[in-house]
């Protein structure tokens, strides 16, 4: 037996077990970057919630403001103010209404109140504009009352989400 033949059997021996070590490294690896995945995907989601329950925070007194200043509007009877608040609820409404989840039950019931509040307005603004001499008080009776359903709803969601965002 000559010396490439002792070398070609070292060499082939030697192989099988750094061959093994580094399939455990792949598979050490392996796990690793999924579990960093996971993580990252798990921050990513609780990111998003985050956004998005300090949106529903923010959104929540322009709601407010617009429900307020549409009162003042039928008060003073300006039935183009009253046109502009009305636009206004329904542009808040619809950006509240996208950021809820509406797989939780009490989400989904502030969504359906959000939406039945968006086609009331929707109905006093048409009523508003088709009478040459509308009554506004009675023209808007209907989106008032959906309005304060929903900012009641909202009142009390925003206290559980106020006191969520500092608990993560």
């Amino acid at each position: 037996m000559g010396i490439y033949s002792f070398v070609d059997a070292a060499a082939t021996w030697s192989s099988i077990p750094l061959a093994v070590s580094g399939f455990g490294v792949t598979i050490w690896q392996t796990t690793k970057a999924k579990k960093a995945a996971e993580m990252a995907q798990r921050s990513a989601r609780e990111a998003k919630e985050r956004i998005g329950r300090s949106s529903l925070l923010v959104l929540l007194p322009q709601l407010h403001r617009a429900e307020e200043q549409l009162e003042r509007a039928v008060r003073d009877g300006s039935v183009e103010l009253t046109i502009s608040w009305l636009s206004t609820w329904r542009w808040q409404a619809s950006q509240m209404r996208g950021l809820l989840d509406e797989t939780d039950p009490n989400q989904r019931e502030v969504a359906v109140s959000l939406q039945a509040s968006i086609s009331s307005a929707t109905s006093a603004k048409e009523k508003l504009i088709s009478n040459g001499n509308p009554d506004v008080v009675s023209a808007t009776r209907s989106v008032r009352t959906a309005m304060g359903k929903v900012t009641g709803e909202l009142g009390a969601m925003a206290s559980s989400h106020g006191m969520q965002s500092g608990a993560v």
